[in-house]
């Protein structure tokens, strides 16, 4: 039994730790810009097309790749919620602003997805851009040379931006839709054909970026790379070693392509009525990942024109506003393998906000929700504990009796716990049992945007960062060392292992120090209402 106790108390404090080293900080973020135009007007492009383009359903060869250029005039689209900056030459959205969701606590300046990136040893690196448009065998990757754009307002306030160019014979419109609010961009786009032979065009979406990653310790970690949802996986992960080590392709109908880091997102959905190749790229020249899907080759005489509809979404990790687009692109908030607790998790976690308007009452409500509902687990437990202890002075005089005989010690055990209805692992297993809640709690508290520079009380300012005091680690530590002393120790347990137990508050008040306030805020409450049900059943007992 001291074994079973002890070797659950270690994995306890093993999934801990590895939680811990799976805490993330957020992905890198973009260069703050007071005056884009001048900014972008200085970046020099390593390379402008794709290093290594996307394959086309007909598989091209001998792509002519332009030469480099400077990127110049932008045009700016936007609603209440989102800031997009379209580059005039290449039509790709080159720079967002998330306006309502500020970089830092308690700043003004907005969260940037796209953009472009800082590094250490140079002061600008690539560009993190999407694109749609259209792709030819003769001239590679078409630039539609956007030179007009008008806006027109709807009746329900939605906003639709046109932008219009032309590249030779070849002109180019661009029809964006924006809601008032929202991430979700709506981007139709045409080529217009003025050659006097036919050509063959192919469309395309393009999702560009290096895999930089800034983090506040050197050592936390999140996902940052690709994911895919197509008919054969409706959630795929091929993240940036992969592509390195293979590139990614993928046919589908429907589908959707994102890129993902800690709790924002960048995604293209096409059209789920057409067949598309999904594609995963690394180009040496430019150090860049390229992800996305063409559509089949389409060919168009003088007077002709082909249209896309795609799917533009640049913003946070809002479930509702997620799945609104397209079935499983709420899955790129990612619960991991416990996602059938996870979801109910976060609609309880959602309730609990609308009733209390707070996120930290959210977290506690959740709690109190996950206990009850484990309570009959828990119960089964601490009676089988307190069985355990009417018999520690049976289980004593046995060990005087066999002393070193370890064989006929447990015999007689075995035949004790029988003899008594004792389950030796009752103690442990409805324990372990609730492991997978915590877990999936877990996942969900790192996948919540909302908690994100979210205030609870006081001194908790930000339930997605660590307590600034320690109070609360220092709280659990209390806690459990309390929890501790509730639980009688066995007369044979082994001196050194009881030392070790004493040393577990202090080891876990140092381990929560370093994890969101958030979650120690849920583990504490719920140590709370464990000595509660501990004093509960030993009062009973007695």
């Amino acid at each position: 039994m001291d074994v079973i106790k002890t070797s659950l108390i270690i994995g306890i404090a093993v999934t801990f730790y590895y939680l811990l080293l799976q805490w993330p900080t957020e992905a890198k973020t973009y260069q703050e810009v007071s005056n884009l135009d001048s900014e972008i007007s200085t970046f020099n492009e390593s390379d402008r097309l794709l290093s290594e383009p996307l394959t086309t359903f007909s598989e091209p060869s001998n792509v002519k790749e332009s030469s480099p250029t400077t990127v110049g005039e932008m045009f700016v689209i936007e609603n209440d919620d989102l800031l997009l900056n379209v580059d005039a030459k290449t039509g790709r959205f080159v720079y967002s602003e998330l306006k309502n969701i500020s970089k830092e606590k308690d700043q003004k300046l907005p969260f940037q997805i796209l953009g472009k990136t800082i590094k250490e040893d140079r002061l600008v690196e690539n560009l993190y851009f999407a694109n749609s448009g259209f792709y030819t065998q003769s001239q590679g990757y078409l630039d539609p040379q956007f030179s007009d754009m008008r806006t027109e307002k709807g009746e329900d306030s939605s906003t639709t931006y046109y932008l219009e160019g032309s590249s030779g014979s070849l002109n180019f419109q661009r029809k964006i839709q924006f809601a008032p609010s929202g991430y979700r961009v709506d981007v139709e786009d045409t080529i217009i054909s003025g050659l006097g032979e036919k050509i063959t065009v192919t469309p395309y979406v393009v999702i560009e970026r290096d895999d930089s990653t800034l983090d506040s310790s050197g050592w936390l970690y999140t996902y940052l790379g690709p994911v895919f949802s197509s008919t054969k996986d409706n959630y795929e992960k091929y993240d940036f070693g992969d592509i390195r080590d293979s590139s990614y392709q993928n046919k589908s109908l429907g589908g959707w392509v994102a890129l993902i880091q800690h709790y924002f997102l960048s995604a293209w959905v096409p059209d789920q009525s057409e067949e598309y190749l999904y594609q995963a790229r690394y180009g040496d020249r430019s150090d860049r990942y390229s992800l996305g899907y063409t559509s089949k080759d389409s060919v168009i005489a003088y007077g002709e024109s082909i249209t896309t509809k795609n799917t533009l979404f640049v913003g946070p990790k809002l479930p509702d506003q997620l799945k609104d687009i397209q079935e499983n692109l709420d899955l790129t908030v990612d619960y991991g393998f416990l996602f059938f607790l996870g979801k109910p998790m976060y609609w309880l976690l959602e309730l609990g906000n609308k009733i209390f308007n707070n996120w930290g009452l959210a977290i506690i409500f959740l709690t109190v929700v996950l206990k009850i509902a484990t309570w009959p687990l828990s119960a089964k437990a601490y009676v089988s504990m307190g069985k355990m202890r009417e018999l520690q002075p049976k289980m004593q005089q046995l060990q005087e009796k066999h002393g070193d005989n370890r064989q006929a010690m447990s015999q007689e055990l075995m035949q004790l716990y029988q003899k008594e209805g004792v389950n030796p692992l009752g103690g442990c297993l409805p324990m372990l049992l609730q492991m997978p809640f915590f877990l999936a709690f877990y996942w969900v508290l790192i996948e919540t945007v909302e908690l994100r520079h979210s205030p609870f009380f006081l001194w908790i300012d930000d339930l997605s960062a660590m307590d600034p005091y320690f109070i609360l680690p220092i709280l659990n530590g209390a806690g459990m060392y309390l929890s501790q002393k509730l639980t009688p120790t066995p007369p044979n347990a082994d001196p050194m292992q009881a030392q070790m137990m004493k040393l577990f508050p202090l080891m876990f008040a140092v381990l929560f120090a370093w994890f969101p306030s958030g979650l120690v805020l849920y583990w504490l409450v719920n140590m709370v209402i464990q000595i509660f049900q501990q004093w509960w059943y030993s009062r009973k007992a007695a």
